[in-house]
């Protein structure tokens, strides 16, 4: 009873938002601002999301190498494709994270592993998003006239920082194992000890959060310029590379609220932002859905992979040492 009221509470939420917005910025204008899209600028932010999708497969492949997990560069980026058909075609968003980390499981037989990289890549990601809405804060200052967004962001990121740092400390990591223990339903204290263990493994690999960090990154710009690109195929002109620094990373964090997969609250930050520069809510909202448009698009080859891939149980790894 209570996962249908939560569903409840998020479908209301995404149609509640959405409406509000649409009616705000008025359909039919917003009709006949989709209908310009320049198809050579559209296509090409299909390509830059397919390349951050790539650079995204390559961070979970260095993480997973730490641990001595090597399924390949091939299987890994189907699990993404599938992964982002989940994310997009289901009322979460971890429902992605929850298929690769399964689809992994099923090759190695390591769950604990699995499950540990990908929310260690989920904090890397998420401290990747907040560093650059912190930067873009130089640029993009000058359109607010209040410091409370930087407030927010900058303690986010410290916030998000020390999490991070704790979850890699060796004596928080002995104390929260040492409660974990003491949970013995179904032996769920081990399972979370397992989990936790395979993410502060990285502890005694620096180098390793570094060059992954650094994926994630770059993997966020490729994203912010997709972005840009869709910006371009609409004509707005008044958008500027830097300004969706901050944009997409906030667009993004609001995404995490309660709601079907984004969709609302998410809309609600391009409108709030992208109006400071100019742009009528009709505008802003079209480069919005645009932006859920082509994520939609090309998580349409996860749904091919779905169907027609197979992960074979416990399947033997061949050797990757690439």
């Amino acid at each position: 009873m209570r996962k249908i009221i939560v569903q409840i509470v998020r479908f209301a939420v995404s149609i509640g938002l959405l409406g509000y917005l649409i009616y705000l910025a008025d359909i039919s204008t917003i009709y006949s601002i989709l209908r310009r899209v320049n198809g050579l600028y559209f296509g090409s932010a299909l390509c830059a999301f397919l390349v951050g999708l790539l650079l995204l497969t390559w961070r979970w492949k260095l993480l997973l190498q730490t641990l001595d997990i090597r399924p390949g560069y091939p299987k890994l980026l189907v699990f993404y494709f599938i992964g982002y058909f989940f994310n997009n075609f289901l009322p979460t968003t971890i429902g992605g994270d929850i298929s690769r980390a399964y689809n992994v499981a099923r090759l190695c037989d390591r769950r604990a592993e699995s499950v540990g990289i990908v929310l260690f890549e989920r904090m890397l990601g998420l401290i990747a998003t907040l560093s650059l809405a912190a930067f873009s804060l130089f640029w993009v200052l000058q359109h607010f006239h209040t410091l409370r967004i930087v407030y927010v962001t900058v303690t986010m990121l410290i916030l998000v920082g020390l999490g991070f740092g704790l979850v890699l400390n060796p004596r928080f990591f002995r104390r929260i194992v040492q409660v974990f223990e003491k949970i013995e339903f179904f032996d769920l204290g081990n399972r979370l000890n397992r989990v936790l263990n395979s993410i502060h493994v990285f502890r005694a690999h620096k180098a390793r959060i570094g060059i992954t960090y650094l994926f994630s990154l770059c993997s966020q710009i490729v994203f912010i310029f997709m972005n840009y690109l869709l910006a371009r195929s609409l004509n707005l002109e008044q958008v500027s590379f830097q300004f969706l620094f901050l944009v997409i990373p906030v667009a993004f964090l609001l995404g995490l609220l309660p709601s079907i997969n984004g969709l609302g609250v998410r809309d609600s930050g391009y409108v709030f932002l992208l109006t400071r520069v100019g742009l009528t809510p009709a505008e802003a909202l079209s480069l919005s859905f645009l932006n859920t448009l082509v994520p939609m698009l090309m998580s349409g080859l996860g749904g091919v992979f779905l169907v027609f891939y197979r992960t074979p149980k416990n399947e033997p790894l061949k050797e990757d040492r690439s």
